[in-house]
C-alpha cells in the first residue's frame, strides 16, 4: 500500500474537480510552497494524480509536463487517487 503524508490527502481531496496549481496554493495556504510543490510532483510519479492541461495553450498536458512550472497546469486524480480517497476519506 502506497504511503501518501497528510499534505497529500490534502492534495487529493482538492482534486474531486480539475484544480489549478494556484487553487491548490491558495486553498493550502497555510502549509509551505515548496512542501505543496514537492508533495504534487510525489502524488504525480505514485499516479495518484495527472497533469491535466496547459493553462496557457488550453491542450491537454498528456504524459510530459514541465514540472519547474506547476503554475502552467490543472490537476485531477486518476483512478488510483480515486480509490485511494474512498478508503481513506479524511
Amino acid at each position: 500500500m502506497d504511503d501518501i503524508s497528510v499534505l497529500g490527502k490534502k492534495i487529493l481531496s482538492l482534486l474531486i474537480f480539475e484544480e489549478t496549481y494556484t487553487n491548490i496554493l491558495q486553498d493550502l495556504r497555510l502549509e509551505k510552497r515548496q512542501h505543496i510543490a514537492d508533495e504534487l510532483k510525489l502524488l504525480i510519479v505514485k499516479e495518484f494524480i495527472k497533469p491535466s492541461r496547459n493553462i496557457a495553450t488550453e491542450t491537454k498536458s498528456g504524459i510530459l509536463f514541465d514540472g519547474d512550472a506547476l503554475n502552467d497546469y490543472s490537476f485531477i486524480l486518476t483512478t488510483k487517487g480515486v480509490v485511494f480517497l474512498e478508503k481513506n476519506a479524511l
